[in-house]
């Protein structure tokens, strides 16, 4: 993933995503270039508004105001400190700063809809603006400020501030990062400060670029938290001696829906047939399991329609023009619209935080049924000698409350607007605050599917001599090499964490 090639046509998110994750690491050398036939679509695009900006046409961002003051006009004179003031009086986030990950998404996604020609960036701007990406230049850019339109213009203001050698930034340093003043950055790099022209400082800052990438990377966690969900829901029905029925696919066809085939077969995988758990209660008494083990593959299933669908909006998200207004050079025309309105990304963050948080409903029920002796077959909180040890009593307890914190952040922002500028941007989408919710309902859903893990992974060795698959012995073993077997009480929060930790790496899902 060392380059990448923007053209405005055919960016995949996942190839983004994967890319966007070198700028974590102060060693990695990559290349972002702009495609010929980008580039030609682009230098038309900046003829076209530098003959808009010589007549005497008004146009709204070339020689207006902004927002509710469209209608004030700006003199020939002002036009380039025009767009120098949209970017300081937009610098006005606040809170937390975006990783430099997401931060980098945000560029990729905003340059990759510039190589539209829609938008009247100069090409030698865009070329500068590659080269500090390039560099490893990224702005320091506060998480909270913007409503998602139009656009994300707070965050994207940040964005471009140290381009123009204001604010801070961050530089690879040795085995880390630097933050230095931009203008110090600029000239250690020896890059020159990005000068603004008509409709330059507006286009920068206006789309959906900062919601897409929070989108883009809850998509991400989501398919790998439901990956992983399927896993512990393999893992757990084999602990608490459920019946495999609930993956059959003649079963699961009758009910119509691809995810539920999806996650069945993705569940059954695990299991890789009859294993010495499940033969050894065959023809027992349980006529049926909790809908907790019973329906995993239709809860999971609907997860996994969530999933593909997202996909195929992020992805024609991210390569869309989301500019206003939108130049089209062949007809001559300037439009004015509400592209940069950030609402599908939006709804995609409020429906994969809503998916997360059913998924951490239903991982948490699985462990809620393994401590239960009578439910589980398992000794009560999966402990031997229950009274002298506590076990997974509050381990649960943990999961319970995550699980809980998942349903109330799992209200969408999306359907909250709330005006803005003296009404004229009267209806926004929320985007970034659905997307910070999102992540957030990730980071909890990670530590529930752990504990389900932990639980699971107890519930076997408490088995023992019985065994599982080799698959799903292969992925406890790998847990165990990190995490003992609770023998007797400890402190589980550091089991947790590593736990977690081997999920957000994916190493227990592969052989």
């Amino acid at each position: 993933m060392a380059n990448i090639i923007l053209d405005g046509e055919t960016l995949d998110i996942e190839v983004l995503w994967k890319f966007c994750q070198q700028a974590l690491d102060p060693k990695a050398k990559f290349t972002i270039s702009i495609a010929k036939s980008a580039r030609t679509k682009v230098k038309a695009g900046e003829d076209y508004l530098r003959r808009i900006a010589e007549g005497k046409e008004t146009v709204y961002g070339v020689n207006t105001g902004f927002g509710f003051f469209a209608r004030a006009r700006i003199k020939a004179n002002q036009i380039a400190e025009l767009q120098e003031n949209i970017i300081r009086s937009h610098s006005c986030g606040v809170g937390e700063e975006l990783p430099r990950d997401l931060t980098l998404m945000m560029w990729l996604i905003l340059l990759n809809s510039v190589c539209r020609g829609h938008r009247g960036l100069a090409l030698s701007k865009l070329d500068q603006i590659v080269a500090s990406l390039n560099a490893g230049m990224l702005s320091c850019v506060p998480a909270r400020g913007s409503v998602g339109a139009s656009g994300d213009l707070a965050p994207s203001a940040h964005a471009v501030l140290a381009l123009l050698g204001e604010g801070d930034c961050t530089i690879p340093s040795g085995k880390g990062f630097a933050r230095v003043p931009a203008a110090k950055a600029l000239k250690k790099l020896k890059l020159s400060p990005l000068l603004l022209g008509p409709k330059e400082g507006l286009c920068l800052i206006n789309g959906t670029q900062l919601t897409a990438a929070m989108a883009i990377t809850a998509w991400n966690e989501c398919r790998l938290l439901l990956d992983t969900a399927n896993m512990t829901a393999a893992m757990s029905v084999e602990a608490m001696r459920g019946s495999h029925h609930l993956t059959d696919r003649d079963l699961l066809k009758e009910h119509r829906h691809a995810g539920t085939l999806a996650c069945g077969k993705a569940i059954a995988d695990w299991w890789q047939g009859a294993t010495g758990i499940s033969k050894s209660h065959e023809g027992c008494n349980r006529v049926q399991d909790p809908y907790s083990l019973r329906c995993s593959p239709q809860v999971h299933g609907a997860v996994w329609e969530d999933v593909q669908h997202a996909k195929k909006l992020l992805q024609e998200e991210i390569n869309a023009t989301t500019d206003n207004p939108t130049l089209f050079p062949d007809k001559n025309e300037v439009l004015h619209g509400g592209n940069f309105h950030a609402i599908y990304p939006a709804r995609v963050c409020d429906r994969l935080a809503s998916a997360m948080a059913t998924l951490a409903v239903l991982s948490e029920r699985r462990v809620n049924m393994a401590m239960k002796e009578d439910k589980s077959g398992l000794p009560n909180f999966l402990i031997k000698d229950g009274g002298l040890h506590s076990g997974f009593m509050m381990l649960q307890t943990t999961a319970a409350a995550l699980a809980s914190e998942c349903k109330s952040l799992s209200f969408p922002a999306s359907v909250d607007s709330i005006p803005t500028n003296n009404d004229q941007e009267d209806h926004v989408s929320m985007g970034p605050i659905a997307g910070v919710k999102a992540l957030q309902i990730a980071k909890n859903l990670r530590y529930v599917l752990a504990i389900e893990l932990l639980a699971a992974a107890q519930g076997l060795d408490l088995l023992a001599p019985l065994r599982t698959s080799k698959k799903l012995e292969a992925a406890k073993a790998k847990l165990r090499r990190s995490v003992p077997m609770l023998k007797k009480d400890r402190v589980l929060s550091k089991d947790t964490e590593v736990t977690a930790a081997l999920i957000a790496a994916g190493t227990l899902l592969h052989s």
